[in-house]
């Protein structure tokens, strides 16, 4: 049992480097852009939509997290799963209405199972609290990500966001209920 939740723990790890390799995309994209220069013409489109294509990548990465934790947290975590879903959807939607019919570059995996794996021990407590905690950060630099891409979408970016939104708020939430029930 315990080599299996060793194989758990280096799962996550790669993980996390996964994620915190996306968060050094972000902090360069973050200091390059925080150097005064003079005001600058909106982004191009093609940057705006590679924007937009590592959003999805880092989106399903931190939804594969996610539904690897398997503590119910009251909910929440899975509701997180569903509103990065429908973030994910709507950058999707984003980028096939730049494309007009193309698909994007970066399909959508589908999701598989969330919540208690059949016949198996739940993981440790920690180890999930880790993932969402993870989760958290990743979602929230993606935010700062997506607001970089300056151009409308129809309205997608603008909607993903907020759905990220909701996500890190179920996730925190899930958090303090694992603190308040003392699981």
């Amino acid at each position: 049992m315990l080599n299996r939740w060793m194989k758990r723990l280096v799962s996550f790890l790669v993980e996390g480097a996964l994620l915190a390799g996306v968060g050094l995309a972000v902090g360069l994209s973050e200091s390059a852009s925080a150097a005064p220069n003079p005001p600058q013409q909106p982004e191009a489109q093609k940057l705006s939509n590679a924007q937009l294509v590592q959003g999805l990548r880092v989106l399903r990465a931190t939804k594969a997290l996610l539904e690897g934790a398997d503590h119910d947290y009251g909910g929440h975590r899975v509701d997180a799963i569903k509103a990065i879903g429908a973030a994910h959807h709507q950058l999707r939607l984003a980028l096939e209405s730049q494309q007009k019919g193309k698909k994007p570059g970066a399909p959508g995996a589908k999701g598989g199972k969330s919540g208690k794996k059949g016949g198996t021990e739940p993981e440790p407590q920690p180890i999930s609290d880790a993932q969402l905690a993870d989760a958290i950060g990743t979602l929230q630099q993606t935010v700062a990500f997506l607001k970089k891409a300056d151009h409308d979408y129809g309205g997608h970016r603008v909607q993903a966001i907020k759905d990220l939104g909701v996500a890190i708020e179920q996730l925190q939430t899930a958090l303090k209920f694992v603190k308040k029930s003392g699981k």
